[in-house]
Protein backbone atom coordinates (compact mmCIF):
# COMPACT_ATOMS: atom_id res chain seq x y z
CA UNK A 1 0.00 0.00 0.00
CA UNK A 2 1.92 3.47 -1.00
CA UNK A 3 -0.58 5.81 1.04
CA UNK A 4 0.15 6.30 4.54
CA UNK A 5 -3.70 4.93 6.11
CA UNK A 6 -4.94 6.54 9.63
CA UNK A 7 -7.21 4.80 11.78
CA UNK A 8 -5.52 1.64 11.95
CA UNK A 9 -8.17 0.37 14.28
CA UNK A 10 -10.54 0.80 11.94
CA UNK A 11 -8.72 -1.18 9.56
CA UNK A 12 -8.18 -3.84 12.14
CA UNK A 13 -12.34 -4.00 12.98
CA UNK A 14 -12.65 -4.56 9.02
CA UNK A 15 -10.66 -7.02 9.09
CA UNK A 16 -12.59 -8.63 11.89
CA UNK A 17 -16.11 -7.66 10.06
CA UNK A 18 -14.78 -9.27 7.24
CA UNK A 19 -13.80 -12.66 9.01
CA UNK A 20 -17.49 -12.45 10.29
CA UNK A 21 -19.22 -11.51 6.86
CA UNK A 22 -19.67 -15.45 6.50
CA UNK A 23 -22.06 -15.92 8.75
CA UNK A 24 -20.39 -18.13 11.31
CA UNK A 25 -20.27 -17.44 14.78
CA UNK A 26 -16.02 -17.33 16.02
CA UNK A 27 -14.27 -16.72 18.89
CA UNK A 28 -11.68 -14.48 19.70
CA UNK A 29 -9.24 -17.21 19.24
CA UNK A 30 -10.44 -18.07 15.76
CA UNK A 31 -10.65 -14.39 14.74
CA UNK A 32 -7.17 -13.68 15.75
CA UNK A 33 -6.19 -16.68 13.47
CA UNK A 34 -8.09 -14.97 10.66
CA UNK A 35 -7.26 -11.88 10.60
CA UNK A 36 -3.21 -11.96 12.19
CA UNK A 37 -4.18 -9.68 15.12
CA UNK A 38 -3.44 -10.44 18.29
CA UNK A 39 -5.96 -11.99 20.83
CA UNK A 40 -6.35 -9.28 23.10
CA UNK A 41 -6.47 -6.62 20.15
CA UNK A 42 -9.51 -8.68 18.66
CA UNK A 43 -11.12 -8.90 22.20
CA UNK A 44 -10.62 -4.63 22.61
CA UNK A 45 -12.40 -4.29 19.16
CA UNK A 46 -14.77 -6.30 19.71
CA UNK A 47 -16.30 -4.70 23.55
CA UNK A 48 -16.29 -1.55 21.29
CA UNK A 49 -17.95 -2.99 18.13
CA UNK A 50 -20.65 -5.08 20.64
CA UNK A 51 -21.11 -1.67 21.98
CA UNK A 52 -22.19 -0.51 18.81
CA UNK A 53 -23.86 -3.14 17.79
CA UNK A 54 -22.20 -4.22 14.75
CA UNK A 55 -21.34 -7.44 16.41
CA UNK A 56 -23.51 -9.77 19.00
CA UNK A 57 -22.49 -12.30 21.57
CA UNK A 58 -24.27 -15.58 21.27
CA UNK A 59 -25.57 -16.54 24.90
CA UNK A 60 -23.73 -18.41 27.26
CA UNK A 61 -20.60 -18.42 24.87
CA UNK A 62 -17.67 -16.33 23.68
CA UNK A 63 -18.64 -16.60 19.89
CA UNK A 64 -19.44 -13.53 18.28
CA UNK A 65 -21.51 -12.73 14.53
CA UNK A 66 -22.50 -10.20 13.04
CA UNK A 67 -25.17 -7.59 14.69
CA UNK A 68 -27.87 -5.83 13.80
CA UNK A 69 -26.83 -1.83 13.23
CA UNK A 70 -25.49 -3.15 10.25
CA UNK A 71 -28.92 -3.58 8.67
CA UNK A 72 -29.68 -0.02 8.64
CA UNK A 73 -26.77 0.46 6.46
CA UNK A 74 -28.06 -2.62 4.07
CA UNK A 75 -31.13 -0.42 3.08
CA UNK A 76 -29.08 2.75 1.98
CA UNK A 77 -29.91 3.00 -1.56
CA UNK A 78 -26.40 1.88 -3.58
CA UNK A 79 -25.60 0.95 -6.85
CA UNK A 80 -25.58 -2.77 -5.28
CA UNK A 81 -29.36 -2.27 -4.64
CA UNK A 82 -29.82 -0.42 -7.55
CA UNK A 83 -28.58 -3.63 -9.41
CA UNK A 84 -30.61 -6.27 -6.90
CA UNK A 85 -33.49 -4.48 -8.01
CA UNK A 86 -32.47 -4.40 -11.81
CA UNK A 87 -32.42 -8.05 -12.02
CA UNK A 88 -34.41 -9.14 -9.96
CA UNK A 89 -37.05 -9.88 -12.63
CA UNK A 90 -34.55 -11.90 -14.65
CA UNK A 91 -33.88 -13.93 -11.86
CA UNK A 92 -37.29 -14.95 -10.94
CA UNK A 93 -38.07 -15.28 -14.56
CA UNK A 94 -34.68 -17.89 -14.84
CA UNK A 95 -36.16 -19.78 -11.68
CA UNK A 96 -39.18 -20.22 -12.98
CA UNK A 97 -37.75 -22.22 -15.65
CA UNK A 98 -34.66 -23.86 -13.42
CA UNK A 99 -36.20 -24.35 -10.10
CA UNK A 100 -32.65 -24.09 -7.77
CA UNK A 101 -30.67 -21.81 -5.72
CA UNK A 102 -30.14 -18.66 -7.45
CA UNK A 103 -27.59 -16.22 -6.57
CA UNK A 104 -26.18 -12.71 -7.65
CA UNK A 105 -23.47 -11.49 -6.28
CA UNK A 106 -20.57 -8.88 -6.36
CA UNK A 107 -16.49 -8.92 -6.27
CA UNK A 108 -15.65 -7.13 -3.25
CA UNK A 109 -11.82 -7.31 -1.75
CA UNK A 110 -10.68 -10.46 -3.74
CA UNK A 111 -13.66 -12.56 -2.80
CA UNK A 112 -17.10 -12.43 -3.62
CA UNK A 113 -20.05 -11.69 -1.73
CA UNK A 114 -24.19 -12.79 -2.01
CA UNK A 115 -26.16 -10.02 -2.73
CA UNK A 116 -29.45 -11.66 -3.44
CA UNK A 117 -30.41 -15.17 -3.12
CA UNK A 118 -33.59 -17.09 -4.98
CA UNK A 119 -34.46 -20.33 -3.20
CA UNK A 120 -35.60 -23.21 -4.74
CA UNK A 121 -39.57 -23.43 -4.76
CA UNK A 122 -40.41 -26.85 -5.24
CA UNK A 123 -36.88 -28.45 -3.40
CA UNK A 124 -36.61 -30.19 -0.18
CA UNK A 125 -32.88 -28.75 -0.02
CA UNK A 126 -31.06 -25.71 0.40
CA UNK A 127 -27.56 -23.96 -0.18
CA UNK A 128 -26.20 -22.98 3.07
CA UNK A 129 -25.62 -19.63 1.70
CA UNK A 130 -27.11 -16.29 2.74
CA UNK A 131 -27.19 -12.77 1.64
CA UNK A 132 -24.10 -11.14 3.05
CA UNK A 133 -22.16 -14.09 3.18
CA UNK A 134 -18.47 -13.55 1.18
CA UNK A 135 -16.75 -16.37 -0.67
CA UNK A 136 -13.32 -16.70 -1.56
CA UNK A 137 -12.98 -16.26 -5.69
CA UNK A 138 -10.86 -19.54 -6.02
CA UNK A 139 -12.80 -21.65 -4.01
CA UNK A 140 -16.41 -20.79 -5.94
CA UNK A 141 -18.19 -20.94 -8.63
CA UNK A 142 -19.70 -17.47 -8.62
CA UNK A 143 -15.58 -16.50 -7.77
CA UNK A 144 -14.29 -18.22 -10.75
CA UNK A 145 -16.53 -16.99 -12.97
CA UNK A 146 -15.06 -13.51 -11.56
CA UNK A 147 -11.32 -14.49 -12.18
CA UNK A 148 -12.51 -15.80 -15.62
CA UNK A 149 -12.58 -12.31 -16.73
CA UNK A 150 -9.14 -11.43 -15.26
CA UNK A 151 -6.30 -9.84 -17.79
CA UNK A 152 -3.03 -12.70 -16.87
CA UNK A 153 -1.40 -9.50 -15.06
CA UNK A 154 -4.43 -9.14 -12.52
CA UNK A 155 -4.58 -13.00 -12.25
CA UNK A 156 -1.21 -13.10 -11.17
CA UNK A 157 -1.45 -10.23 -8.25
CA UNK A 158 -4.30 -12.37 -7.23
CA UNK A 159 -2.43 -15.30 -6.66
CA UNK A 160 0.55 -13.36 -5.61
CA UNK A 161 1.40 -14.41 -1.74
CA UNK A 162 -2.45 -16.49 -1.74
CA UNK A 163 -2.92 -19.06 0.48
CA UNK A 164 -5.18 -21.40 -0.73
CA UNK A 165 -6.70 -23.12 2.01
CA UNK A 166 -8.79 -26.37 1.49
CA UNK A 167 -12.58 -26.23 2.44
CA UNK A 168 -13.35 -29.35 0.96
CA UNK A 169 -10.55 -32.24 -0.38
CA UNK A 170 -11.98 -30.81 -3.63
CA UNK A 171 -11.30 -27.77 -3.33
CA UNK A 172 -8.36 -26.81 -5.74
CA UNK A 173 -4.96 -25.51 -3.77
CA UNK A 174 -2.54 -25.69 -6.55
CA UNK A 175 -1.73 -22.26 -7.98
CA UNK A 176 -0.97 -23.82 -11.43
CA UNK A 177 -3.92 -25.83 -11.23
CA UNK A 178 -6.25 -22.97 -10.56
CA UNK A 179 -4.76 -20.51 -13.87
CA UNK A 180 -5.88 -24.05 -15.63
CA UNK A 181 -8.82 -23.91 -14.23
CA UNK A 182 -9.11 -20.08 -14.91
CA UNK A 183 -8.39 -20.64 -18.56
CA UNK A 184 -10.75 -23.29 -18.83
CA UNK A 185 -13.49 -20.41 -17.68
CA UNK A 186 -12.41 -18.24 -20.82
CA UNK A 187 -12.61 -20.88 -22.92
CA UNK A 188 -16.15 -21.89 -22.03
CA UNK A 189 -17.84 -18.59 -21.00
CA UNK A 190 -18.80 -20.49 -17.59
CA UNK A 191 -17.49 -21.15 -14.42
CA UNK A 192 -18.14 -24.83 -12.12
CA UNK A 193 -17.87 -25.47 -9.26
CA UNK A 194 -17.64 -29.02 -8.01
CA UNK A 195 -17.77 -29.41 -4.57
CA UNK A 196 -14.59 -27.35 -4.17
CA UNK A 197 -17.11 -24.83 -1.51
CA UNK A 198 -19.09 -27.72 0.26
CA UNK A 199 -19.02 -31.42 -0.43
CA UNK A 200 -21.84 -32.08 -2.43
CA UNK A 201 -22.58 -29.07 -3.97
CA UNK A 202 -22.45 -28.46 -7.45
CA UNK A 203 -22.57 -24.91 -8.65
CA UNK A 204 -22.56 -23.14 -12.66
CA UNK A 205 -21.94 -19.67 -12.54
CA UNK A 206 -21.67 -16.87 -15.13
CA UNK A 207 -20.24 -13.49 -14.85
CA UNK A 208 -22.15 -9.85 -14.94
CA UNK A 209 -20.01 -7.91 -17.61
CA UNK A 210 -19.68 -4.00 -17.95
CA UNK A 211 -17.72 -1.99 -19.68
CA UNK A 212 -15.28 -4.67 -20.04
CA UNK A 213 -15.82 -5.51 -16.03
CA UNK A 214 -16.95 -8.13 -13.84
CA UNK A 215 -19.54 -5.94 -12.31
CA UNK A 216 -21.70 -9.25 -10.98
CA UNK A 217 -22.18 -12.63 -11.62
CA UNK A 218 -24.86 -15.22 -11.61
CA UNK A 219 -25.24 -18.53 -10.67
CA UNK A 220 -27.17 -21.88 -10.21
CA UNK A 221 -26.63 -23.83 -6.99
CA UNK A 222 -27.87 -27.39 -6.56
CA UNK A 223 -27.27 -30.98 -4.68
CA UNK A 224 -24.47 -32.66 -7.21
CA UNK A 225 -27.09 -36.09 -7.06
CA UNK A 226 -29.70 -34.03 -9.42
CA UNK A 227 -27.09 -32.92 -11.64
CA UNK A 228 -28.00 -34.78 -15.20
CA UNK A 229 -25.50 -33.91 -18.52
CA UNK A 230 -28.85 -32.69 -20.09
CA UNK A 231 -29.76 -30.60 -17.11
CA UNK A 232 -26.39 -29.41 -16.77
CA UNK A 233 -26.80 -28.26 -20.39
CA UNK A 234 -30.30 -26.64 -19.67
CA UNK A 235 -28.73 -24.79 -17.00
CA UNK A 236 -25.99 -23.38 -19.24
CA UNK A 237 -28.48 -22.09 -21.29
CA UNK A 238 -30.70 -20.74 -19.41
CA UNK A 239 -27.62 -18.30 -17.49
CA UNK A 240 -26.06 -17.35 -20.41
CA UNK A 241 -30.04 -16.15 -21.92
CA UNK A 242 -30.11 -14.47 -18.04
CA UNK A 243 -26.64 -13.03 -18.89
CA UNK A 244 -27.48 -11.49 -22.25
CA UNK A 245 -30.57 -9.85 -20.99
CA UNK A 246 -29.53 -8.31 -17.59
CA UNK A 247 -25.88 -6.77 -19.68
CA UNK A 248 -28.38 -5.59 -22.41
CA UNK A 249 -30.09 -4.09 -20.00
CA UNK A 250 -26.78 -2.64 -18.09
CA UNK A 251 -25.87 -1.29 -21.47
CA UNK A 252 -28.93 0.82 -22.04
Amino acid sequence: MSEKMYGTVLIKASKILDSLSDGKPKSVQILSKDTAINPPTVSKILTTLEYLSYVSRTNGTKQYYLGPALVKYGSVRTNTTNLVDMTRPNLEKLQSIIDETIHLAIPQKNRVVYVNKLEPKHQGIYMTSKIGMARELYSSGIGKAVLGTYTPDELNAYLKDRNLKPFTPYTITDKDELVSEVAKVKQLGYAIDDEEQEVGGYCIAMPIVNHGRAIAAISISLPKFRLTPSYKTKIIKELTITKGEIENELDK
